[in-house]
């Protein structure tokens, strides 16, 4: 058989054609994109394979009729909302078709396809990839064999960041659904195969306007419950647990080619699938699971039977998730409702796929806008796309391609800037000047810009720090590049008329999502790594970042800001009593150092040990979305699992929440970052200039924020009850 791809995105570049090389099979592939020219420079490995530069319509149109000849199957691995599209045409040329799941989001709609499909005598199948996992098909078999007993309950969670980096911003469009429609399908698939037919009982998701980024969803199969969790913005972990009357099953999404057996009142045991496939030189994963789909879907277009998903399947699982969407659509609050029609002013955001920038988002959405949302890439746009919101690919670094995104917009809250890479500074710097002058070209009334404390510094002994202070900016590049920003936007302000431009300098921002003063102290004390500098006694000029948003939009508002710098500060109290109540509840004993102690301290925690490497390895995202694709990591992280069987690497980005003594040396930076200082910044200003307070006090945002650690698997949930 010949694989026509149409699609060259992620799944077919990291799943499709990688299986297809390990098959020696990448002649019979041809992969059909308007990009493919480009995806063929991007991928030299692929090179065997036939790279068309073609949009996918077209492609199917000048297909010639089917012939006698070689087979030829269609594999339609394009953005969800295409599918149905894309399968219809495949079919009506006669081909046989593999499609990436979801197959539709509508029931009626693959009823449809399964009637073309019979009609046309063509095959069309489902890409369930999960299926093909050796764990799943392990832990399949243990059920359908009876030799765990009856199946009591299942629960499935896939609380985890992307595994992979979607490339088109066309993953997040409003029609394409969300992680139910991109994740749920395989679980939904999944428990079907394990234990029949699913009802659907209840369902909420945290979509607001937009496609949803978490799911909470019960089902029953008979008397059989069903609970799946889903979340692409939490970090509680991703695994399947089957419960038994003799015992429970649990598949760890980061092992997929091991299971975990326990019996009632036996030891538990851990079970390989060793040879998974029908040839054994595939590889016991997610890329060998994909080789013997391709496999199967040639079996089948041969006339034998086998266990890859048809139409059929899809349907049911498809009238699944339409039951959840449209419940969704009945109980929706009309406070984040997507924008229809015209007449309303428009806004655009910077930097929204961040901490604070999505918090703005969501309390844009509950205003009557028509809000866009300015994106580098989509790897990040996640929690953005659960609002209301247009996103606009845009390069900051390139004035045209900003001024698109700015056009029609009468405010614009600028939030991003250069957080890595060698153009970091760039980003912040030349990224900020193209974004006021957009604005200003194109009319806008309001820019803000959003700074920070660090341009000041931490001058001590000189009194409370306020707006007139002089620039002395700390943190590196990272300071120096917002203070030579915030220069230049006070300068330009002069001339900007009617263009207002405003800049806020909020202190350390914390709350739900955040990440220097909210996260990251959680995690390296998890990891035995968080200390107190002198004893957290510094002083820490926090922010909450509800607060922050109140004073965004005050700012804004308010004519009289124009041209004005504002420092934002809810109030100062010790880093202890900031922090302390995240930390606390996961480390039994934090040490204190003075500066100069911590500088001391030996870098390296004692003799090199491996499983310290892998961990280390595993609590950073970024590295764990690279290194998951290859074979020797995944094998290595199945061996930390197998040697530290109390830390199973799929609890969270550092392990499972529980207390820890101190285990290796904290790294010399906390000094900066939480030190000793007892500078105090003023918010005068910004009460006097827009009538800005904190409206949440310090106790009840640390109890929201607790609340949310503890939803994300951070922190036990004993740490929520006592912050009530």
């Amino acid at each position: 058989m010949q694989f026509l791809i149409l699609g060259g995105g992620a799944v077919t570049t990291e799943y499709y054609l990688t299986a297809l090389r390990i098959m020696g099979r990448l002649a019979d592939a041809i992969v059909v994109d308007p990009d493919a020219a480009s995806l063929k420079e991007q991928h030299p490995e692929f090179l065997e394979a036939d790279f068309r530069t073609q949009d996918y319509k077209t492609f199917l149109e000048n297909l010639p009729s089917a012939g006698a000849g070689r087979s030829e199957g269609i594999i339609v691995a394009l953005p969800n909302h295409l599918h149905v599209d894309a399968v219809r045409g495949a079919l009506n040329s006669g081909r046989d078709v593999l499609c990436e799941k979801p197959l539709a989001l509508l029931a009626a709609d693959v009823s449809k396809l399964r009637a073309i499909a019979s009609e046309k005598a063509r095959l069309l199948k489902v890409a369930m990839s999960r299926r093909y996992l050796p764990a799943l098909m392990l832990a399949r078999d243990i059920v359908a064999n009876e030799e765990m007993g009856t199946v009591q309950s299942i629960e499935a969670q896939d609380c985890a960041p992307f595994g992979w980096r979607p490339r088109s911003f066309s993953f997040f469009a409003p029609e394409a659904g969300g992680v139910l429609a991109d994740m749920g399908v395989h679980y939904l698939d999944y428990v079907a195969t394990l234990v029949g037919g699913l009802t659907p009982i209840s369902y909420d998701d945290d979509a607001k306007g937009g496609n949803e980024s978490s799911v909470e969803y019960a089902l029953r199969a008979g008397d059989i419950p069903v609970h799946v969790r889903l979340s692409r913005i939490h970090q509680s972990g991703a695994h399947i647990k089957i419960k038994c009357a003799r015992g429970e099953i649990t598949v760890d999404k980061t092992n997929e080619s091991e299971i975990l057996v326990k019996p009632l009142r036996a030891s538990a045991r851990r079970v390989s699938a060793e040879t998974a496939f029908e040839r054994p030189e595939w590889p016991n994963e997610f890329h060998g699971g994909f080789c013997q789909m391709l496999a199967d879907f040639e079996a089948e277009v041969l006339g034998e039977t086998t266990r890859i998903a048809d139409a059929a399947d899809a349907e049911k699982t498809v009238a699944l998730i339409e039951w959840a969407y449209e419940r969704r659509r009945q109980n929706a609050s009309r406070t984040y409702m997507r924008a229809e029609g015209g007449g309303r002013d428009k806004a655009l955001v910077t930097g929204g796929t961040g901490f604070i920038g999505g918090r703005l988002l969501e309390r844009l959405s509950t205003q009557p806008l028509d809000i866009r949302l300015a994106a580098r890439s989509p790897a990040n746009c996640a929690n953005a796309a659960r609002f209301p919101v247009a996103i606009e690919p845009t390069d900051l670094l390139d004035f045209n391609s900003v001024r698109r995104a700015v056009a029609g917009a009468r405010f614009v809250y600028h939030l991003a800037y250069g957080n890595a890479g060698r153009d970091a500074a760039r980003v912040t710097i030349e990224g900020t000047k193209n974004v006021v002058e957009a604005a200003i070209a194109e009319g806008a009334e309001c820019v803000l810009v959003l700074s920070t404390m660090y341009v000041f510094g931490f001058p001590q002994g000189q009194g409370t720090i306020d707006e007139s202070f002089p620039y002395r900016p700390y943190g590196g590049e990272y300071g120096e590049s917002k203070a030579a920003m915030e220069k230049w936007c006070l300068a330009r302000a002069r001339t900007s008329l009617p263009t207002r431009i405003v800049i806020l300098n909020p202190t350390c921002v914390f709350g739900p999502g955040g990440g220097a003063y909210t996260r990251l102290p959680i995690d390296l004390a998890a990891q035995g790594q968080f200390c107190w500098i002198d004893e957290g006694s510094g002083s820490c000029n926090y922010n909450y970042v509800e607060n922050l948003i109140d004073a965004i939009l005050a700012a804004v508002a308010t004519p009289q800001a124009h041209g004005e710098r504002f420092i934002i500060n809810d109030g100062v109290a010790t880093w202890r009593e900031v922090i302390g109540p995240f930390v606390d509840p996961i480390a039994r004993q934090i040490p204190s150092y003075s500066p100069e102690e911590l500088k001391k301290l030996p870098r390296f925690g004692g003799r090199f040990r491996a499983t310290d490497l892998l961990s280390a390895t595993m609590s950073a995202p970024e590295v764990r979305n690279v290194v998951k694709r290859s074979a020797f990591a995944r094998k290595a992280f199945a061996f930390y699992n197998r040697i530290n069987p109390k830390a199973p690497m799929g609890a969270g980005p550092v392990g499972p929440v529980i207390p820890q003594e101190i285990t290796s040396d904290p790294p010399d930076w906390l000094g900066p970052l939480y030190g000793p200082a007892r500078a105090e910044f003023s918010s005068a200003k910004a009460e006097k200039v827009f009538g800005w307070r904190p409206r949440i006090s310090l106790k009840d945002a640390q109890a929201e924020t607790i609340r949310w650690l503890v939803e994300n698997g951070r922190l036990p949930s004993s740490a929520a009850r006592e912050c009530n």
